[in-house]
């Protein structure tokens, strides 16, 4: 039987890569010739299951406790009711648990608290009193969570947790290349948290609109070309924005936008720099070392590409306006947001939306980068006083589990096909998921790099000049951060 616990403290309050799906090749046994007699050709040997591989266990009733410490249960669906109840993520959670239950003898709990910095607060609090409560936690990285307790010593190393497998499909390929340095990695995420479909940011075009404004590109063919570049949306929003209310301020409720998006801040800043194949950190070939270097002309030149696109201090009355009165209201020709829009937002939007990536900087860009939200609570992260051989196990088999049947209900039926409204944006999905981007700095900001390239986005300050007046600062917090990632716990 599963024992929920639910501890509710409101707080304030959102890789990845989903991979790409494991494909077994077909091959063609017709007959070429006339001989019938030559033998059947062979077939190739089916895939084990990666559930096979690890082996049986019988853990006798052990209890597993995954800590949920999240911002927006409701949004972020990490962990199932106490039975099926026809929706889509709940029914498939619920499945894999008493499957894994069944399978390995276990009693799997969990303990959702409603605020992430507090809950993660509490597992922190746990890790140094030597309190085994929790197996992992699945949360966010940003808002004093994952990111923060990760230098303080309280989380495991997960290159170094037995059974895992950080590399394959059933966890994010993409944050196993960007999040391990020094040969240590303290979270990630995959299939066993859903929330991780909703991360990525993306564009949403109106289908109406381009239609009345006789937009004629045909945008998810640019796409599949690699020719979706920011000079091509520049072009399709072109004088397109307009102040309906003539009181010279740019507002969500009356006026009408070419490209509308939450006003600038680090995730909308560090959305387009990275789109534009940006790294805002980079790590050196052996993984010992990292570094912030953003002072180039091609940086420069990306950020006087999107002067021309934004439109500063947007006017907003209620939260998410630009989606639900702008865009929804058919007052936007293109929105940025993240995927998880699509289901929470704009279910009942009339018109018809794309959803597209976020263009390259130009076509001899090699691809196309979707930057991933911090604040999906989506991370998942094993504490130090945690049993390393059980807990990999069972993480390990929840998370294969997750990609073997979690993902064909949540991302292939949910964001695939019933919040996407046409096969052309179920396409870019696929695209969007398989180019997802994080690096350090998008999540520690280095010195406040993030505020500087959103200052001089906005027409405040230059470049070169804003960078060298924070080169110490980030030196600072560079050197704060290594200490910090390389402590022995």
């Amino acid at each position: 039987m599963k024992r929920f616990s639910c501890i509710l403290l409101t707080v304030l309050l959102m890789c990845a890569s989903c991979g790409e799906a494991a494909k077994s090749d077909t091959t063609d046994t017709a007959q070429t010739g006339t001989n019938t007699d030559t033998e059947p050709a062979a077939t190739e040997a089916p895939i084990p299951d990666h559930l096979d591989e690890l082996g049986e266990k019988d853990f006798e009733g052990r209890v597993f406790t995954i800590l949920d410490a999240n911002d927006h249960p409701d949004m972020h669906v990490n962990m199932p009711g106490t039975e099926e109840n026809g929706d889509i993520i709940n029914d498939a959670l619920y499945q894999r648990d008493a499957a894994i239950e069944e399978r390995y003898n276990i009693d799997l709990q969990y303990i959702q608290i409603e605020g992430a910095s507090t809950g993660t607060t509490k597992l922190k609090n746990a890790a140094l009193t030597d309190d085994s409560t929790y197996s992992i936690c699945i949360s966010t990285l940003l808002g004093g969570t994952l990111g923060t307790i990760a230098l303080e010593g309280v989380l495991a190393n997960l290159l170094e947790v037995p059974y895992l497998s950080l590399d394959q499909n059933w966890w994010s390929s993409l944050m196993y290349e960007s999040l391990r340095f020094d040969n240590k990695m303290y979270y990630t995420t995959g299939d066993i948290s859903p929330t991780m479909y909703q991360m990525p940011s993306c564009l949403y075009l109106n289908k109406s609109l381009a239609e009345n404004y006789d937009i004629q590109a045909d945008f998810p063919q640019l796409v599949r070309d690699g020719k979706w570049t920011w000079d091509e949306m520049i072009s399709a929003c072109k004088n397109l924005t307009v102040d309906v209310n003539g009181d010279n301020k740019m507002d969500t409720w009356d006026d009408f936008f070419g490209f509308v998006h939450n006003e600038m801040s680090s995730l909308v800043t560090n959305a387009y720099v990275v789109s534009a194949g940006i790294d805002l950190s980079t790590i050196s070939e052996d993984g010992s070392q990292i570094k912030v270097d953003l002072l180039n002309e091609h940086t420069s030149n990306a950020i006087d590409k999107f002067k021309e696109l934004v439109t500063p201090n947007i006017k907003i009355r209620e939260f998410n306006d630009i989606i639900t009165k702008t865009f929804e209201e058919d007052r936007a020709l293109f929105l940025h947001h993240y995927v998880e829009s699509a289901s929470n937002y704009l279910r009942d939007m009339k018109s018809d939306y794309l959803i597209l990536p976020l263009p390259k900087y130009d076509e001899a860009q090699e691809s196309y980068r979707s930057f991933a939200n911090a604040w999906a609570d989506a991370f998942v992260a094993i504490p130090i006083t945690s049993d390393p051989e059980f807990t990999g196990f069972i993480t390990e088999a929840l998370g294969y589990y997750s990609y073997k049947n979690v993902r064909p209900q949540t991302y292939e039926i949910m964001y695939k096909q019933k919040t996407t409204r046409d096969e052309d944006s179920a396409e870019m999905l696929d695209v969007i998921f398989n180019t997802v981007y994080v690096d350090f700095n998008c999540i520690y900001d280095f010195g406040g790099t993030a505020s500087v390239l959103c200052n001089v986005i906005n027409g405040k300050g230059e470049l070169a000049s804003s960078l060298t007046k924070i080169e110490s600062k980030i030196d600072t917090a560079l050197e704060k951060f290594i200490t910090g990632w390389k402590a022995e716990k």
